[in-house]
């Protein structure tokens, strides 16, 4: 509105102690009426242009309420025009303008109120192109930072130069996937429709559930909206480029998950071309990622993709039974930068991260234990680099579960013969670490209950309890018996 008063054409004078915070407001266009009540019609923010037709008022209680319904809309300024209903601006107006600090403009007879009209829509029709500009500018740098590799988050920091607003990422279960700068906190879940001053908008992505690009506000929403619009299309193909490359991958990404945990049916022959049809390179080193995605936890599916997309140059990615099992080459960074990230994406999170894996046997062992370990973990942990259920699903497809059937059928012929709980015993014995009285705890018998029970186990199974042999070979048994199909 200061540009008004400073445009020597229009000869407009300032009528009220206005202060510069007050001038600094945005006029969004101009309405020239006579209506005695125009506040109906108005939006927001406009300049209202009068010549005061009608209002021959003589009471300042009437300008007070005229005055008072424009500032509750609220307008930017009211344009007042002498020299066609009245001589000069009335005094009951200027008294009720500096009331409810509304600025008054005085016009002079020589300046039609079109002439203004005309210069605020072509000031805003400018500024509009400059915003256009601006935001096709942003979208050119983002589309060259992304043709390059770069980050969701270096795209944001590309968007914060331009708007110097917060800026951030959420997904369609209101998680928070990336902002910049890290320094400003942004609410999550349910709370996040309570956060003020934010404009929320959905980033075209082809889907019925789309990401939202979210910005903390500190002027007017439909600039930075416009100024959005181009490069919010970037920021969707980014956000899309993992998912495009996860979905061409997921078929044959299942296919490997699936060759990989049928140990009796295929091959290490099967297991490698399920992992060349993937595209990936047998020469380089593999990472594993398995993360439960069940309940709550669903939401941290975007977060992992794009973490995972921006920290490799080649990843495959597949969801299965709520499952998310990524393979990822060609590092970015540092593989502990990576593990740290993954601790702080969701704390609590079931996942397991498998460091590079060199062969395709030591990449198919890594699989089968991790989604054996996912689920007995309650935060991301990194795996190592061998686990006995993995050992014991290898072995499970070679006759060995039959004989451990065969080993423990004595044990389980007892139990149903006897009414005896031999077999539960040894479960929880060796569950328990082989300590008498935690398992006696969880039992809930006497001491002498389980030396008991523990003799007749060794006796039934010819081999001796004592022992470190004896135990492995119980616990094995036990494992292989209880295998369950990934």
């Amino acid at each position: 509105m200061s540009d008004l008063i400073i445009e020597h054409s229009l000869q407009l004078r300032l009528e009220t102690p206005t202060g510069p915070k007050r001038l600094a407001q945005e006029i969004t266009r101009c309405a020239p009426t006579e209506h005695l009540d125009p506040t109906p019609f108005l939006d927001p923010n406009v300049l209202l242009l009068t010549a005061g037709i009608g209002m021959n008022f003589s009471e300042q209680s009437i300008w007070d309420g005229y005055v008072e319904r424009l500032a509750r809309v609220p307008v930017a300024a009211l344009g007042f025009a002498v020299g066609i209903a009245h001589a000069e601006l009335p005094r009951g107006l200027v008294e009720a303008c500096a009331s409810h600090d509304l600025p008054l403009l005085e016009v002079p007879a020589s300046v039609p109120l079109l002439k203004i009209d005309q210069y605020v829509e072509g000031m805003l029709e400018a500024e509009q192109i400059a915003r256009y500009d601006r935001g096709w500018s942003l979208a050119d740098e983002c589309a060259r930072l992304a043709s390059r590799g770069a980050e969701v988050a270096t795209l944001l920091a590309a968007i914060y130069a331009a708007l110097e607003l917060p800026v951030a990422v959420y997904d369609a279960f209101d998680s928070l996937i990336a902002q910049y700068p890290e320094s400003v906190t942004w609410r999550e879940g349910k709370s996040r429709a309570a956060q003020p001053d934010v404009l929320a908008m959905p980033l075209p992505m082809g889907l019925s559930q789309p990401c939202q690009l979210a910005v903390r506000l500190y002027g007017s929403a439909s600039e930075i909206e416009a100024l959005l619009a181009p490069v919010s299309s970037i920021l969707a193909l980014q956000l899309n480029r993992s998912v495009a490359v996860d979905a061409n991958s997921h078929h044959d990404m299942q296919r490997f998950v699936n060759r990989c945990i049928a140990w009796s049916e295929a091959t290490r022959s099967d297991v490698a071309d399920a992992f060349h049809e993937l595209g990936l390179s047998r020469r380089a080193e593999t990472s594993l990622v398995v993360a439960d995605l069940r309940g709550e936890h669903a939401a941290a599916a975007w977060k992992l993709r794009i973490a995972l997309h921006d920290a490799f140059n080649d990843v495959r990615v597949t969801e299965i039974d709520d499952r998310l099992i990524a393979l990822a080459q060609f590092p970015r960074d540092e593989p502990l930068r990576f593990t740290e990230r993954l601790e702080q994406l969701q704390p609590n999170l079931p996942l397991v991260f498998r460091p590079p894996t060199r062969t395709i046997d030591e990449l198919r062992i890594a699989l089968v234990h991790a989604l054996d370990l996912v689920r007995h973990v309650e935060h991301p942990v990194t795996a190592p680099a061998l686990g006995l259920g993995a050992v014991v699903a290898a072995a499970a497809g070679r006759g060995a579960r039959e004989s451990a059937e065969r080993f423990l059928a004595p044990l389980l012929e007892h139990d149903e013969q006897r009414t005896t709980e031999l077999l539960p015993t040894l479960r929880v014995w060796l569950r328990n670490d082989a300590q008498p009285s935690r398992t006696c705890e969880e039992l809930f018998i006497h001491r002498n209950s389980l030396s008991y029970r523990l003799r007749r186990i060794e006796q039934l199974l010819g081999l001796p309890l004592d022992t470190l042999d004896g135990k492995a070979t119980c616990l094995l048994a036990l494992r292989l018996v209880d295998l369950e199909p990934y």
